[in-house]
């Protein structure tokens, strides 16, 4: 049975798993960087395992960035991505966020983010080291 949780104490190796199993960069040394802080996490667990994750940044005021929304790929298309969105966005708009961004990297996703209300905007973003 799928549980989500809001502001879980997931382990570094384990993001790190859920990153590297849709293909990104587990960036296990970043993750366990005690400097690293999110406004809000968001997992869905099911039973142990980590199958889901969102995470957000902001300065909890003006701005807020929805970043590595991500499901196991054996998970995918069970509308867990959906949920964790639905939880993100009610968070955010009730902590009264006036600007809420996300980047995502392949035009397939556009639809996805279009059905929350957002819309494709010009934006620039630049990686300033290779993956460790």
């Amino acid at each position: 049975m799928l549980e989500y949780q809001t502001n879980p104490s997931a382990s570094p190796e384990s993001i790190a798993a859920l990153r590297r199993s849709v293909g990104w960069g587990g960036m296990e040394a970043e993750l366990r960087n005690p400097a690293l802080r999110d406004y809000l996490t968001i997992a869905c667990y099911d039973g142990d395992e980590l199958v889901g994750f969102l995470d957000v940044v902001s300065n909890g005021v003006t701005d807020a960035y929805i970043q590595d929304v991500m499901v196991r790929p054996d998970y995918q298309g069970r509308g867990i991505g959906t949920e964790l969105m639905n939880r993100a966005m009610e968070r955010l708009k009730n902590d009264r966020i006036y600007m809420i961004s996300v980047i995502y990297g392949e035009e397939s996703l556009r639809p996805f983010y279009e059905r929350f209300g957002f819309c494709t905007m010009l934006c620039g973003q630049m990686e300033t080291r290779p993956e460790s």
